[in-house]
């Protein structure tokens, strides 16, 4: 009897590992990713939030909204991660292989290990170049506002870290600079390119998308002071406003959605970790704990009011954001 009754907890034991590892199988990339980001990043789990798009006319299914502290080359090169589109930063000239934005360098570095998508991209690039009017002063696409929509799966062997579909939204000049001109980067502003580029996304099908904190501009920029007290408030500020204008551009688009099932918006792991003085395994000190809850929070609330239609102001945050979040 005692034998039977082992072999029976065996046997239930082996179905509930084979049944854990079929949904672990069948789970969708960006809660997958959402998922490991926090096992990964367990000192800073407070940044990690996520939101439900009721569904709409055109799909009778919600969609999911992930805020992650991550990294966007993750989620392009583990398959179980990668999306089928993203959202990426250009310049405004479309140079793919400008040295600004850097993280447009993410997408373009897995390009070039795949020349046939990347002449893809090119020529459909140089399409959009051709067809539109002489570019002005300040380039082909407006800051924060025009955007690109491209397919990638054309060329792409088996294997290729990116995602079949981008849309390209221009957050800088194509040798930088535009760090220095905040008010290009107004929630409203930054709204209208995120839905665009959704918009675009949604038509081509995809169902799981990702996006970095576009219009953040906080590459590069960190201090070296050991404290980073007045450039980690800046690079705060800068990072809510950019979850702020994503979030509102998420909700212009939720009653046009169809296709789009799953959103996943990464914070930069390293930045955030590096902000506040903090490394993965190890516990923050006690005043780092309470920037951070507080940053957190405002964090929060940004992509709270965003997706509920209402813009994140000064009123909202603790410090002096005015020449970030109400740019004159």
């Amino acid at each position: 009897m005692l034998r039977h009754s082992a072999r029976s907890s065996a046997l239930l034991f082996g179905i509930f590992l084979f049944l854990g590892a079929a949904i672990g199988a069948a789970q969708s990339p960006i809660a997958a990713m959402y998922g490991d980001d926090q096992l990964r990043n367990k000192v800073i789990t407070l940044g990690f939030v996520t939101a439900e798009i009721p569904a709409s006319a055109g799909a009778s299914f919600p969609a999911e909204v992930y805020l992650t502290q991550g990294d966007l080359q993750r989620a392009f090169d583990e398959t179980r991660f990668r999306p089928d589109g993203a959202i990426v930063p250009t310049n405004t000239d479309l140079q793919l292989t400008a040295p600004s934005p850097a993280t447009q360098r993410v997408l373009i570095d897995r390009l070039q290990k795949a020349p046939a998508a990347l002449k893809a991209l090119q020529d459909q690039v140089d399409a959009r170049r051709s067809s539109s009017a002489a570019p002005s002063q300040s380039g082909l696409l407006q800051i924060g506002v025009d955007s690109f929509a491209a397919r990638l799966s054309s060329g792409a062997p088996p294997g290729a870290t990116f995602p079949q579909n981008v849309c390209l939204i221009a957050t800088d000049f194509a040798n930088g600079g535009a760090i220095d001109q905040r008010e290009l980067f107004a929630q409203d502003r930054v709204r209208k390119g995120i839905t665009a580029c959704l918009s675009a996304l949604d038509a081509a099908g995809v169902q799981s998308l990702v996006v970095p904190l576009v219009g953040a501009a906080s590459s590069g920029t960190q201090s070296r002071d050991p404290q980073y007290e007045g450039q980690r408030v800046l690079m705060e500020c800068r990072l809510i406003n950019a979850i702020a204008g994503i979030a509102l551009g998420i909700r212009d688009f939720a009653p046009n959605r169809h296709s789009v099932r799953e959103i996943g918006i990464i914070q930069w792991e390293q930045e955030i970790l590096g902000m506040f003085g903090a490394t993965r395994g190890s516990p923050m000190s006690r005043a780092a704990q309470s920037a951070y809850r507080t940053y957190a929070n405002q964090v929060k609330l940004a992509l709270q009011n965003g997706l509920a239609g209402r813009k994140t102001s000064t009123s909202d945050v603790s410090g002096s954001c005015s020449a970030i979040l109400n740019p004159s």
